[in-house]
């Protein structure tokens, strides 16, 4: 029978101790996942033509419920929140069911051309923020090692809004030298950049080609991994140099064959995966 003395007790007692904090650190250190949902597009009052909302209540509600349920950690919802921006009885209704949304559970917003207009005048971002909070049009955080980015995405489609442009891209710019290092860069947006090709055609349903390359050049300078957008009411994937251009369908009235529904994405040690996922 081997006897140890209290010297060696304590050297072994502290040599476990030591193990069992490095194996506790590796857990929570290769445990990086995060998930997010993503919702576009409730667009109360688009299915009857601002006559009701009655569609948009129902789909909105059970959203949010399921999104109680999946637990996410935090939800973003990409624009066109209503389909008339002056409509009060549809704005009063999108937040009375957003509010249903878990208190525990973060939420932001990227507005849409239907929230602030397609081009935008000053009176209309002061009825926006008058609204949905102040300068709440655009959001940047770093959560789990990964960064995340909100655009205002009418501001860059818009003509008559360069000066606002201009400002939010010097504010990106900082923002992504920010997120370098880290693991993963996400960018949402209302607009999609492009839906199937970098090259394809502006549309209503996209940005310009001089804006693409204006700011996919910027998402390559700093890594940034995946964008997701709305807009569409539909779903798309695609991608450039390695970034995902993904757009996601609407929550409310769908415009293609997918159902109503919202997105879940996980990041996972700075993968990105994501599913589209059906309201009914």
């Amino acid at each position: 029978m081997i006897r140890l003395n209290s010297f060696q007790i304590n050297v072994c007692l502290l040599s476990m101790i030591i193990i069992m904090g490095l194996q506790s650190f590796s857990s929570v250190a290769q445990n990086k996942t995060i998930n997010i949902v993503q919702i576009t597009d409730p667009q109360f009052g688009f299915f009857d033509e601002n006559k009701s909302f009655d569609k948009e209540t129902a789909l909105f509600t059970k959203a949010i419920k399921q999104v109680n349920e999946l637990k996410p950690d935090f939800v973003v919802i990409t624009g066109d929140f209503v389909n008339n921006s002056k409509d009060i009885n549809q704005i009063e209704e999108f937040k009375r069911i957003t509010k249903e949304l878990d208190k525990d559970i973060p939420l932001y917003l990227s507005p849409g051309n239907h929230d602030l207009g397609q081009n935008p005048t000053n009176q209309d971002f002061e009825f926006y923020f008058s609204h949905y909070g102040k300068d709440n049009d655009k959001f940047a955080f770093e959560y789990n090692d990964s960064y995340f980015i909100g655009l205002n995405s009418v501001i860059i489609k818009s003509e008559t809004n360069k000066k606002k442009e201009k400002k939010q891209f010097r504010w990106l710019k900082r923002k992504l030298r920010k997120a370098k290092s880290s693991d993963a860069i996400i960018v949402f947006t209302h607009y999609p950049f492009f839906i199937n090709d970098f090259d394809e055609k502006e549309s209503y349903s996209n940005q310009s080609k001089k804006s693409r390359l204006k700011y996919f050049n910027l998402f390559k300078k700093y890594g940034v991994d995946g964008i997701f957008a709305g807009h569409l009411h539909n779903n798309a994937e695609a991608s450039l140099n390695g970034i995902k251009m993904i757009t996601t369908n609407a929550a409310g009235r769908p415009l293609g064959k997918a159902e109503p529904g919202y997105r879940l994405i996980e990041v996972n040690n700075g993968t990105i995966n994501s599913k589209f996922i059906s309201i009914e």
